[in-house]
């Protein structure tokens, strides 16, 4: 599934832009700091996968936002029911 990032509602481009955020967030956590022990190692790759698993999370809520908005445009050809 491939939408053009113009045709996106805004909701979807928001949701997008916060996810590719997140991730860019979430792997400087993981390589820019050099922690001192374990335990600031420990506390630096929770805070890591946290926010790469919320881009994750936040990047396919978008594409199911979007795709409830293409089938809402166009409902009378997307229906699941035959005719």
């Amino acid at each position: 599934m491939s939408f053009k990032f113009r045709q996106l509602d805004p909701k979807s481009r928001r949701l997008i832009a916060a996810g590719n955020l997140c991730l860019a967030a979430g792997l400087l956590i993981l390589n820019l700091p050099h922690p001192a022990n374990q335990t600031e190692r420990n506390w630096f790759h929770g805070i890591g996968g946290f926010l790469i698993g919320l881009s994750i999370s936040i990047s396919l809520s978008a594409l199911f936002v979007a795709r409830r908005c293409n089938w809402i445009d166009r409902a009378e050809h997307n229906s699941p029911v035959a005719h």
